[in-house]
């Protein structure tokens, strides 16, 4: 039992890292973790990923870049998405971009998208820490202290 569990810990470290709804969603419904445990292992698997997203900015992009042979487009096509993105760099900053990377935003493309807006990875990290507390306390609060409801809810969105 604590090995499935410990395994389960490490599933919701590096769902968090990637999609941090997801990470949090299987905690909660899958990983019978505490609240604790797990506000604890959901913010942990999403900084972790911030942190390994950002040391390896530059190196994920030239690998892809080399890969691919992306050149450097003598045109853009402005897409909603594109568009999107632009509107929340310019307007909301730093800030919009911590607050919607856990819910709207993957990590890595939040991450990409902070580091690119500013360099200094402290200052992104601690945007990112504060974004995904204020979710991880707000969801799993809601999902452990609002009762069977909220339980029976996130049961038929993972099909359990």
């Amino acid at each position: 039992m604590v090995v499935l569990k410990i395994f389960y810990g490490i599933i919701v470290l590096i769902f968090s890292g990637l999609k941090f709804l997801a990470g949090i969603a299987f905690a909660a419904a899958v990983g019978n973790f505490g609240f604790w445990p797990c506000v604890i292992l959901t913010i942990s698997g999403g900084m972790l990923g911030v942190y390994l997203f950002a040391t390896l900015d530059l190196k994920i992009l030239n690998f892809f870049n080399k890969l691919f042979k992306i050149k450097k487009p003598t045109h853009v096509k402005f897409s909603k998405r594109i568009r999107f993105i632009a509107k929340l760099k310019s307007t909301y900053g730093l800030a919009g971009i911590a607050l919607l990377t856990p819910i709207i935003l993957q990590v890595p493309i939040g991450t990409f998208l902070a580091m690119r807006l500013i360099k200094n990875k402290w200052k992104v990290s601690l945007y990112m820490l504060c974004s995904f507390a204020f979710y991880s306390f707000t969801i799993c609060g809601c999902y452990f202290f609002l009762g069977p409801h909220v339980k029976e809810m996130m049961g038929h969105i993972l099909g359990h």
